[in-house]
This record gives structure tokens, sequence and C-alpha cells, in this order.
């Protein structure tokens, strides 16, 4: 496999990255608080749900951007390779 198409196959490798999942997930916890708070409005039990929703939610932005680390690593990789 020459250098070039090396480059070509950390391209590829980096559209596979799946950043998307963990913003989908967010949405998907988002929806879920609003759910909560409809169905219990603000009471102890929602604030405490909540809380482990933004909990979460910190954690899904720390994967979105190691996800996002790991894309532009491999990028940079390709990048590598067609500058020699």
């Amino acid at each position: 496999m020459t250098i070039q198409e090396q480059a070509q196959q950390l391209e590829l490798l980096a559209d596979q990255v799946p950043t998307g999942i963990a913003l989908a997930t967010k949405s998907d916890l988002e929806d879920l608080q609003a759910q909560v708070l409809g169905l219990l409005g603000e009471t102890t039990t929602a604030t405490a749900i909540q809380g482990a929703i933004q909990l979460a939610s910190q954690q899904i932005d720390e994967v979105a951007a190691a996800l996002e680390n790991v894309r532009l690593q491999i990028r940079d990789a390709a990048q590598h390779h067609l500058q020699g």
C-alpha cells in the first residue's frame, strides 16, 4: 500500500469515529429530563434525577471531546503521510 493509499484509508477511518453517538445520547437525556420534570414537577425526586442527568450530560461532553480528539489525531496522521 502506498503512502497516499494509507492516507486515504486513515481519512476513511477518521470519518468512522462515532462522534455523533455521544451528541445523540445527550439529546435523548435532555428529552428525558423534560419528561421527568413534566411528570414529577419541581420535587426533590425530580431534582435528584435532574442532577444525575446533568452529571451524565457532562460526562457525555467529555466523551464527545475525546472522540473528536481521536478523529483529529487520525486526520493529522493522514496529513502527515501526505506531507512525506
